[in-house]
């Protein structure tokens, strides 16, 4: 396990269905998962790669690691660090063994920890997503 630095990017998988007609931000659902799976592009240059799209989670969130990320503020408490909050984003790739279905991935990440609101809306502030169309 290593862990990644601020300034990587790290892709997220969702459905199209999850974004309602008109919403044009990210969805908080999609980052509720205490072991969040990404992939780290250093590994994975091309996100249409990813078996995801082929099944059809074609939407591809971009995460921008950084201590906004790992270090979540309450912003109840005057912006103060919670450390039951923080993140840890690490690089945790998956052999075949781990995964006979979808085979091996040298690119799988963690961004590891409860997703409270101040985490999952720092998430969405350091994220941008697109879709092929």
């Amino acid at each position: 396990m290593s862990l990644i630095p601020d300034g990587e990017v790290l892709f997220r998988y969702a459905k199209p269905n999850a974004f309602p007609e008109g919403q044009s931000e990210l969805p908080t659902g999609i980052f509720q998962d205490p072991n969040l799976s990404c992939d780290w592009k250093k590994f994975r240059m091309d996100p249409y790669s990813s078996f995801h799209i082929q099944e059809g989670k074609s939407v591809v969130v971009l995460i921008n690691v950084c201590d906004d990320i790992r270090n979540p503020k309450n912003p109840k408490r005057k912006g103060e660090i919670v450390d039951d909050w923080k993140q840890e984003i690490f690089h945790d790739p998956i052999t075949k063994e781990d995964d006979p279905i979808h085979g091996a991935n040298g690119a799988h990440s963690l961004i590891r920890g409860k997703k409270k609101k101040a985490v999952v809306d720092a998430l969405i502030a350091n994220s941008d997503f697109y879709q092929r169309t």
